[in-house]
């Protein structure tokens, strides 16, 4: 709490250690800044310094934003990635929107749907500061992120 800007009326506050194990190669507490959150991820891609695990959602999301570019161009469709946007929760905003546009059933769809349950794990990846590699993988589990659709094409196969 503290190091999120909380400041305790008595300063007696009671911590405790975290029940799961650090990532190496995050961002360090004392570098942390709320407000920059979504450009310290950018930074970090740009630079290759992220951990490999979010090196790997990322590359996973942009495989599927690849895929979907490709189907929208087949279909004189657009698509343009959101992940320039600061406001985090409108990546999984734009994917859904797009995929209630999307006929029901469609591989466009399917690929939509599963974009929208990777844009929320890297949200939580970038949220968490690169430290909730434990909850991103359970919620790609629940959310059957994990499965993939024969159809898709050779850059998502390879992800």
């Amino acid at each position: 709490l503290i190091s999120g800007g909380y400041i305790p009326n008595d300063g007696n506050i009671e911590t405790m250690q975290r029940p799961w194990q650090v990532p190496n190669g995050i961002v360090a507490e004392a570098d942390r800044k709320p407000h920059a959150v979504h450009q310290t991820f950018m930074d970090r891609i740009r630079n290759n310094t992220t951990t490999p695990f979010a090196l790997m959602v990322y590359e996973v999301v942009r495989a599927i934003e690849n895929e979907i570019e490709d189907e929208c161009k087949a279909r004189v469709e657009t698509f343009e990635s959101p992940l320039a946007n600061k406001k985090l929760n409108s990546w999984e905003e734009y994917a859904h929107r797009m995929k209630n546009d999307a006929v029901v059933g469609s591989p466009m769809e399917i690929l939509l749907q599963f974009l929208e349950v990777w844009y929320v794990a890297l949200r939580i990846v970038v949220q968490s500061w690169e430290e909730e590699q434990q909850l991103v993988w359970l919620w790609l589990i629940f959310h059957d992120g994990l499965h993939k659709h024969g159809w898709y094409g050779p850059r998502l196969e390879e992800s």
